[in-house]
């Protein structure tokens, strides 16, 4: 559950977490999380609807496609194929939550059918906070290896 957390962090804030590095702030990663949001609400209306969600999918799918293929080769590790990419990507996608159904049933909190700022940024935060073991802040790399389990 806590490598499915940082995963959604990484990849759903778009925030520099993603690269590993060394330490991550608390208020940058709410920084890239309002600038992601800000994105998403493309009708301005400080909510995200069903629409506005699954534009910002179908984005950050494009920006897996590459990573999905390359960890398809690592985890053919014969080389002998016996893993097809169709089938691999449509197991990655589901295990990483990128139906905008889900996501909507994730991020809206009170069921009202779109997704206010506040609500986008709770889970992410709570995430990047059950991570910050000494609360200061701030990731290091040894707090980031302790939350995802490596």
């Amino acid at each position: 559950m806590r490598k499915v957390l940082f995963v959604a962090l990484s990849i759903v804030a778009g925030t520099a977490a993603a690269q590993a590095p060394k330490v991550s702030l608390r208020t940058d990663v709410q920084k890239q999380v309002d600038a992601n949001f800000d994105k998403g609400d493309t009708n301005n209306d400080n909510f995200l609807n069903r629409g506005e969600i699954q534009a910002m999918t179908a984005k950050a799918l494009q920006g897996l496609t590459p990573k999905i293929e390359a960890e398809f080769k690592s985890l053919d590790k014969d080389g002998n194929g016996q893993i097809s990419l169709a089938e691999f990507k449509a197991a990655a996608n589901a295990k990483l939550g990128q139906n905008p159904e889900l996501t909507l049933q994730k991020f809206d909190s009170n069921k009202d059918g779109k997704v206010s700022a506040a609500e986008f940024r709770a889970p992410i935060l709570g995430a990047f906070d059950r991570a910050d073991l000494n609360k200061d802040g701030k990731i290091t790399g040894e707090e980031a290896k302790q939350a995802t389990g490596r």
